[in-house]
Parts: structure tokens; sequence; C-alpha cells
């Protein structure tokens, strides 16, 4: 044939040869360009039947226009044999580039994603290809890939034309349905193309087998190994991509070509937010699963993660997500993946804690979110007294794995032990169990697990720091007692005095300088260093940012205070008070629609926080005085209702309740109340100067009177 010309076109050079004819190289001498024909095998010629479904298959494929697929020019015959005349492209075909290695994954997915989208052209006018396979689609010099050969299409609904018995397909792309000999549609298609698409990520086809008849039973029975599993950089992501399209069932795979192409967008953009992620080294402790056969064993596990999280913290190479933002995940079903995308994180430290009496078993791994790869895996076994060996073993490891750079003293400190004493390390647990849930009576049964802790190990400078956090909450949210600060006060200084290096210590004596300024005996200077000190030591310990965020809203310093309160939110966004004075500080400034969009963040937050803590009164007025910021006034009144039955005599609550009646204009009450705040013992002057809740009743004759000389 090489040499010949038939009607204008001069044949150039042989190309290939399969199962539906010869293909050759040609001069279109007519149009001046290069094209490719297509003979049908000789014996066809003179078989009606096959020349008809030859026929047919041009007519199918003439109609398709698309980058993706081969053009169709012209159907001929001359002397008898039938020829069609296509496109020519130069390149090579996908199987033979394949020959040399695979794809790159995020190669694979941009040709692939070109592949579906010519599929999906031929499927939305009824055209079945039913031949897929990597030698059915060239790939040209700039990387577009041409879906070739038709030749097996058939326009659905029409009647299949193949000889009876035949079965259509290349054995390793067969779909199941078609090595039952059933008949076929677009799955199988879809089928096919995802054979080929892991064939473009690992080199291989997912079925292998000697022999036709054990390759049909693999395709038929077996499933196929996940491509992460033969090359680890192949993200898990695009596993489940490719094995979706494998799914034996048509019925399971994805349902057409359209929804291939948008699932092979989503994992492109998946990877590629993996790969925008902060170049900075960053980690989630996620909280950790009890399986153990009593579950009130939560509070060991959570506890666990609460002090890799802490001991994490202490490291400058290292960005830890805050215990709060964690804890969200709890029980979560979400992949790894998917967290580490909505934290920004590229690692992800989780496991899994089973506690029978003094028996632990603990499970643990560090996964790469970029990669989907487990990085490391362990497990460990032992008694509760153990659990000290676990917990600088596996912070040991993650600086290994990340490779983190260590200060000499970030050194000591990774490897130093709040306690040897297992039952007391076990008090601490469940005392911050007992001081996360909020209510008066579980602080109070945190202050006895502290206290025991501290009698048990006296030098245990962690429980010393949970008890002055503990009596600094009581203070706070349920008794204006000075008595309460005096004793946090006291706690601090011994957490700080055995470990000064312990930013807890810090952030409860921030507090407690903070809580006695109220009194008039705090000192602003006093609070401003501890604070600064607790931040430098944990930059996640949200107690530094809010302290010293009041501190430059008292000196007239709001812009500042504006990012110390946004800080706070941003480490614990369930920490109400942040919000209120983010509010005030937006209103100094003048900056409405700040304030707007935080009042609107508050109003969504407080609902969440009260479901999990009722009796919290302090929540309940903060969030009467924003209902009454939008006009939702029955709401504000039910729940300053609540806040007054639970704290009827606290100070700070009275305060609170009257900065609710200013803003509804109840301005008689809110003097009133604002009186008995003072009288209770709330003698923060500057404060309620400073107040923007109160600006109703600045001119009420009762208020100055109040404030003179103040």
């Amino acid at each position: 044939m090489i040499g010949q010309k038939i009607l204008h076109y001069q044949i150039l050079e042989k190309l290939g040869e399969g199962g539906m004819g010869v293909v050759y190289k040609a001069q279109d001498t007519r149009l001046d360009r290069l094209v490719a024909l297509k003979f049908l095998p000789s014996g066809y010629s003179g078989d009606e039947q096959e020349k008809k479904r030859f026929m047919q298959e041009a007519r199918a494929a003439s109609s398709l226009d698309h980058p993706n697929i081969c053009t169709i020019f012209e159907i001929g015959e001359e002397d008898g044999k039938l020829f069609i005349v296509m496109g020519y492209y130069d390149g090579e075909t996908l199987k033979n580039r394949l020959s040399r290695s695979a794809y790159d994954p995020k190669e694979a997915l941009k040709l692939s994603r070109g592949i579906a989208e010519g599929l999906a052209c031929a499927h939305a006018q009824g055209i079945v290809h039913r031949d897929i396979k990597s030698a059915n689609i060239i790939v040209t010099k700039d990387n577009t890939p041409k879906i070739l050969d038709f030749g097996l299409a058939k326009l659905s609904g029409q009647t299949q034309m193949t000889k009876a018995g035949t079965t259509l397909g290349t054995a390793a792309y067969m779909s199941p349905e078609q090595a039952h000999g059933e008949k076929t549609g677009h799955h199988t298609d879809i089928w096919s193309f995802g054979v080929v698409l892991y064939e473009m990520l690992t080199g291989e086809i997912p079925f292998r087998a000697e022999h036709e008849v054990a390759m049909m039973y693999r395709i038929m029975n077996e499933e196929a190994p996940p491509p992460s599993g033969l090359d680890k950089r192949i993200p898990r992501v695009i596993d489940q991509l490719v094995l979706k399209m494998l799914e034996k069932d048509p019925a399971r795979r994805y349902q057409t070509m359209d929804e291939v192409v948008r699932a092979i967008t989503e994992t492109r953009e998946a990877m590629e937010t993996a790969a925008a992620l902060p170049k900075t080294k960053a980690i989630a402790v996620l909280p950790f699963s009890n399986i153990s056969p009593d579950k009130e064993s939560d509070y060991f596990s959570d506890g666990l993660t609460d002090e890799l999280i802490t001991n994490l913290s202490r490291l400058k190479d290292i960005r830890v997500v805050p215990r709060t933002t964690a804890m969200q995940y709890k029980a979560t079903k979400k992949d790894n993946k998917t967290i580490g995308y909505e934290l920004g994180v590229p690692y992800i430290l989780a496991g899994s804690v089973r506690k029978f009496q003094e028996n632990l078993r603990i499970t643990v791994e560090l996964v790469d979110i970029a990669s989907d790869a487990q990085m490391w895996a362990d497990a460990y076994k032992g008694k509760l007294e153990d659990v000290f060996d676990f917990q600088e073993q596996v912070s040991q490891k993650i600086v290994d794995a990340l490779m983190l750079k260590l200060t000499p003293t970030e050194k000591i400190v990774l490897s130093k032990r709040q306690t040897e004493n297992s039952e007391a390390f076990d008090c601490y647990l469940r005392g911050r169990e007992f001081l996360y849930r909020h209510t008066k009576s579980a602080v109070q049964i945190a202050i006895e697990l502290f206290q025991k802790a501290t009698q048990l190990d006296t030098r245990y400078a962690a429980a010393y720091a949970g008890l002055g956090e503990a009596y600094a909450h009581l203070y706070e949210n349920f008794e204006k007692k000075e008595n309460w600060l005096n004793r946090a006060l006291e706690a601090g200084l011994k957490a700080q005095m055995y470990d000064s290096t312990l930013s807890e210590a810090y952030a409860t004596l921030a507090l407690v300088y903070f809580r006695m300024t109220d009194i008039g005996k705090g000192s602003l200077e006093d609070t401003l260093s501890a604070g600064q000190k607790a931040i430098e030591l944990d930059p996640n310990n949200y107690i530094g940012y809010w302290i010293l965020g009041r501190i430059y809203h008292t000196t007239d310093r709001d812009q500042e205070a504006v990012s110390m309160y946004r800080k706070v939110i941003e480490i614990n966004p369930d920490f109400y008070s942040a919000y209120m004075d983010l509010q005030t500080a937006y209103e100094k400034l003048g900056q409405k629609e700040k304030w707007t969009e935080t009042l609107n963040a508050a109003l969504t937050m407080y609902p969440r926080y009260l479901l999990q803590h009722p009796d919290e009164g302090r929540a309940h007025i903060l969030y009467a005085a924003d209902l009454t910021k939008v006009g939702r006034f029955d709401e504000a009144r039910v729940e300053a209702a609540k806040a007054i039955q639970l704290s009827p005599d606290d100070s700070l609550m009275l305060y609170n309740v009257a900065c609710f009646y200013s803003r509804l204009g109840e301005k008689n009450t809110a003097v009133e109340t604002l009186k008995k705040a003072i009288i209770s013992g709330y003698e923060n002057y500057e404060w309620i100067k400073r107040d923007s809740d109160f600006e109703n009743i600045r001119s009420e004759p009762a208020y100055i009177e109040l404030m003179e000389g103040k």
C-alpha cells in the first residue's frame, strides 16, 4: 500500500494494525494536509453485515466534534476496500508512552480529564465506545489526548451488530458485564476508563493474568488493589476516584461521564489545596478515640490528647492546632485529609486508647495530608505509670519525623515530666475534664481533684496551675469572693515556682492579677508581664491573649486590643467573653461593619455553647445583651431571667445585667442594678467608664452621682 494513491490520498507509511483494520499515514493532495486512513480488513468488504457495521461506526464517529476525539473527515471505498479518513496527530499511543513510565499523579489527572470530557461528549450523543484502552488513545506532542477508533461504537438503542458469540473489548479493559457477555452501555466505558487511569498512575493494569480466561475471572470476582498500594506517592484521594470507576456493580460506579469529569476536577482541587498548605510545619493532634470497656475513660483519652498538644506547643519550630479547635473533631466521621484541609495543617496525629484498670494499650499514627500517607505508626502496651514514657516517645518521634529543630531548652522541656506519680496524673486528667464542663458543681469537683493531685505529688506544677485556674473560674463565673482570688494566686505562684516554663501558671497569674484590678488591688504591669510570658511559652494560650486585649482596651490601644481578641476567638471559638470585648473595641474604633460581623458570630456561638453549658449564668446574660442589639427582646428577657436565677448575688453578673437593662432603655433599672454590682464588689470603674453598653445612662443623674469621684 505504501506509495499508492487512493482517490486523492497518497499513502506514506503504515501506522498500526488492530482487530478492526490497518491504519496508514497519508497526504491529502487536494487539501495539502496529513491524514490517517483506516482500512477495513479485506474479508469484511464482502460481508454485507460487517460492511453495514463499519458504515454505522463511521457515521457515528463522524458526528462527534470534540478536541479530545479523533476527527472523521470522510468515508470511502476503492476497489472494494472500505476506509475512513481521520485526522493525523503527531504523537504516540498512550500504551507506548506508558511502556516507558507511569505518569505523575497530577499529570495523569490532567490528561485523564481530557479523555473523560471526550467520552462525555460521545455519550451525550448516544455513542458508546466499548473498547477504551491505552492503545486507542493518542497523546500528541503538546500533551493533548485524542480518543481513537470508535470502531466498536454502537448507537444506544440500536441492534448489536457483532457476530453471535463474540465478546467485545480487549480482555484487560473489559468490564465485568462485558466478561459475562451481558448487554453493555456507557457504564462499560466508565469501567474501561478506570482501567486506563489506573494504568496511567501505576504503569500496570489492575487485573493481571497469563491467560484471558483467568483475567476475566479476576475482573468478575476480585477487587483491584488501590493504586497507592503500588506507589505510595499516589494520594489516597485518587484511590477513591479510580476504585469507584472499578466497582463490579454498574449501579455503584459513577453514573455518567459528566460525574467522572467533576470527580476528577474535585480530586485535582483537593490535591492542589494540599500542595498549598502552609509550608511551615504545623500539626493537629486529634482527640484520641476511647475504645476502653469503660466509656467513662473518656477523660483519660482526652487528657492524653491535651498533654501531647501542650508538649508540642512549647516547641517554636512547629505550629500546633489549639485544643479547643482539635476537640471539635471528637468522634467525627471526616477523614484525615478533609480535617487537614479544614485546619490548614500538613500533618495529623491520631490514635486510640484502651484503658482497663491499670492496663493501657495506645495506638498512634502520624499522617502526611498532602500524600495521604502514614509517616509512622506504633502501638504501646503497659501499665498506667508507663504513660509518661509514651508521651515522651511520641513527642520525640514527631520531632524526628518532621525534622524539627530544637533549642537546648526545648530538648529539656520535651523530656521533662510534670510528675512520676500515675495516680496524681490520673487525678489531674479527671480534674481537667470536670473543669471543661463549666458548671459550678463541676468546677468544685475539679478543685478537689487538683488538690488531691498536689497532695500525691507536692511539686506537681501542672496540677497547681489547674487548681489556680479552677479557683479563678469559680470567681469569674460563679462567686465573687475575694478568697477564691487569693487561693488562685497562691496556686499560680506555686505552679510558677515548681516549673517556670509552664504557660498555664502565668495565664492563671495574669487572670488573677487582672481580676484584682476589679477590687482595686491588682497591677496592670504585673498582669501585662504574666500575660506576655504565658503567650511566649505557649502561642495557643488564649487566656494570655485575652488578658492583653483587656489591658490594651483599658489603656486606649483598641486596635491592638482587636488583634488580641481576634486571636482568642481563632484559638477558642467558644470563649464568649472575647466576642463581647471585640464588639466593644470595634464600637470604640467606629468600625460598624466589623462590629456587626462579630455580633452575628456571637449570636451563632451562644446557642451552641449554652446547649453544652446550660448552667453558666454569665453566658446567658451576655447572650441576652446581644439579642437586644438585634431587636430580639422577648428572647433576651428569657435569657436574662435564666442568668439572674442562676447567679443572683454575683457582682459581675449584676454588672452584665445592668448592661442588659441599659441596652433595653430601662435606665432606672440599669442604674440601680449597676449600683448593686458595685455594692457586691465590682469596683473596676475604669471599665465602667469605657463600656459602650452604658451610653444610654451616662446623663442620668443617678449614674453621675454613682460615678462621682471615681
